[in-house]
């Protein structure tokens, strides 16, 4: 697609990691779950109406990863790592102890028939461990734009795979992270 960049609705957010539990109240919650893991670990895992949040945290450290607007003000002093999701990128962070985060994500462009098949797929049988949310439309004969959150959790890791679609651009932006305890 012909399409700069700069242009795309992607271009107004930002995906953000922090190095704390970032409260619910900083964004509106669509759809929530909370997983009790492995050691102590939970995971709150949010839809809300930007895009998505991931809160990994024991009772002695919290690391969260979101995608909102980018002029959501947000306790910058907190933040380890941040970028507007356009092209692809990846991270690997240890903000301390045995905790190891790795982050990828991808913006893809496609044509219109792509754009129409891959979010059918999204919305075609999903997973119990998948978290969906479509906002309204202002208009019957526009696309919905779709945020999927797809969850897998082992004894010692995380993994976190995000789909947010841009009807009017044809994007999906696709994220997959990994929250991996390292045990001695």
């Amino acid at each position: 697609m012909s399409l700069h960049p700069n242009s795309l609705k992607a271009a107004e957010k930002r995906l953000v990691v922090l190095a704390q539990a970032l409260d619910a109240d900083w964004f509106n919650g669509r759809r929530h779950r909370r997983l009790n893991l492995f050691d102590q670990w939970k995971a709150d895992i949010w839809i809300h109406e930007t895009g998505h949040a991931v809160i990994f945290s024991n009772s002695r450290m919290a690391l969260t990863e979101i995608l909102v607007q980018s002029d959501l003000t947000i306790p910058e002093n907190r933040v380890i790592w941040q970028r507007v999701p356009l092209n692809e990128d990846f991270a690997t962070i240890q903000p301390g102890g045995s905790l190891e985060y790795q982050l990828n994500y991808e913006l893809e462009i496609t044509d219109p028939t792509i754009f129409r098949y891959l979010t059918h797929e999204m919305l075609l049988k999903p997973s119990p461990d998948d978290l969906i949310w479509q906002p309204h439309k202002n208009s019957r004969l526009q696309e919905n734009s779709i945020i999927k959150v797809h969850v897998e959790a082992g004894h010692n890791f995380l993994s976190v795979q995000t789909f947010h679609t841009f009807p009017m651009e044809l994007a999906i932006l696709r994220t997959q992270s990994l929250f991996e305890i390292h045990v001695p």
